[in-house]
């Protein structure tokens, strides 16, 4: 097979997947941490399985540092990108935590 190919068959069979999870679920929450450091590769298999319409109850929750990722870089292209497709994303900040709410964590 052909590396285009071989990509595609690949991104098939992970939404497969998800479809088969999802089905005999409720809901699934997906989270992927540290989106900043995605490469281009997962980031298209990301795209991919936003734009399945047919994968039934699935939220993705992705967590990326917002001033490790400028304008140019490829998770903020990716994003963009899916906003001009009309895929449902939310955006929320979360700043630091602050010194007072940390303390209690770690204690």
């Amino acid at each position: 097979l052909g590396g285009k190919e071989s990509i595609s068959r690949m991104h098939y069979a992970v939404r497969r997947l998800l479809k088969i999870v999802c089905s005999h679920f409720k809901g699934v929450a997906l989270f992927i941490d540290d989106l900043q450091w995605s490469d281009s590769a997962t980031l298209d298999l990301l795209k991919s399985i936003v734009l399945d319409g047919e994968i039934p109850s699935l939220l993705i929750v992705g967590a990326y540092r917002e001033d490790e990722v400028p304008d140019h870089h490829p998770l903020a292209f990716h994003i963009r990108e899916l906003e001009r497709m009309n895929a449902s994303i939310t955006k929320i900040q979360i700043g630091n935590l602050s010194v007072d709410f940390a303390i209690p964590l770690v204690a």
